[in-house]
């Protein structure tokens, strides 16, 4: 079961792929940080014996997406590392090790995985 726990806005964002040890710009946007709880009932022996949590934390970036540079399926999906810079709150946060989760381009987003946990309590606190 999905819980969400808490949606931030983020603005005024710079998205960069780092491919071959450099750092390349990829887009600006403007998206959204959505932190969810997952519960899963785990079955033993065929009973549901034990619940196992996990904080979950995506970073969305949609809306005024504005690329940099010309880009394919391969190429976001290709098992690259994404940096991301935005203004959260009242705050200017550095997102490092963001992974490529989703992509849905009717709705001009996509969707990356927030890997860093102390960054997600950060945002938890917010």
């Amino acid at each position: 079961m999905k819980t969400v726990i808490k949606t931030l806005p983020a603005a005024n964002g710079n998205l960069f792929v780092i491919s071959a040890g450099q750092r390349l710009p990829l887009a600006d946007f403007s998206g959204t940080v959505k932190i969810t709880e997952d519960l899963r009932q785990i079955p033993m022996l065929g009973t549901v014996q034990k619940g196992m949590k996990k904080i979950h934390a995506s970073f969305v970036v949609c809306g005024d997406l504005e690329y940099h540079r010309e880009i394919d399926g391969d190429f976001i999906s290709g098992g690259k590392v994404f940096e991301a810079v935005a203004d959260v709150g009242s705050e200017r946060l550095f997102f490092a090790g963001l992974r490529f989760e989703d992509s849905d381009p009717v709705e001009n987003e996509l969707i990356f995985e927030v890997t860093d946990l102390e960054l997600i309590k950060k945002l938890l606190g917010m």
